[in-house]
């Protein structure tokens, strides 16, 4: 491989990484999962290339020490798919998280949240509280809602015991 330099007498991998393909945020994830098996040293220009020194912190043989490297790049494509797909799902993850507030706050607390977002220069999407009543069934009998035993008919409520005075 033309990015991977083996010096096997030092027991280490020198790999060059193009900074526009794999961000330094996706190699230090990649180096992360590596740790145990061996040191790591970065280097470089984040703007125009980056050495990544990988030395085994086992003696191991060449063909071992090229898989580690190529184990790392297939780590650095893990990460980036990653990276990827979230920034994809990230309005879906927001909106999921606003719904949620606005259910459990109220509307008050979910314009406030929408007012901040607008201040901060995001896309605040105003949710429409009139959506509400189709997320509950009719309910003519009553069962769905919490009982209490004000609310029962026809049944004697327990007489409050008295506390004895010695």
């Amino acid at each position: 491989m033309e990015n991977i330099e083996l010096i096997q007498k030092e027991n280490k991998a020198v790999i060059s990484v193009n900074p526009k393909i794999f961000p330094l945020e996706i190699i230090y994830s990649s180096a992360y999962v590596f740790l145990d098996k061996a040191y790591f040293v970065i280097d470089g220009d984040p703007k125009t290339k980056i050495k990544v020194i990988m030395k085994a912190k086992k003696k191991i043989g060449k063909e071992k020490l090229e898989e580690l490297a190529l184990e790392f790049h297939n780590e650095m494509v893990n990460y980036s798919s990653y990276a990827i797909q979230s920034a994809k799902n990230q309005a879906v993850r927001e909106a999921i998280i606003k719904r949620a507030l606005a259910t459990n706050l109220g509307e008050e607390a979910a314009e406030e949240i929408a007012g901040e977002e607008e201040k901060a220069g995001g896309k605040a999407e105003k949710i429409d509280f009139s959506e509400e009543k189709d997320l509950y069934f009719d309910d003519p009998e009553g069962i769905a809602e919490p009982w209490t035993p004000e609310k029962a008919k026809g049944i004697k409520k327990p007489a409050k015991k008295q506390k004895k005075v010695c």
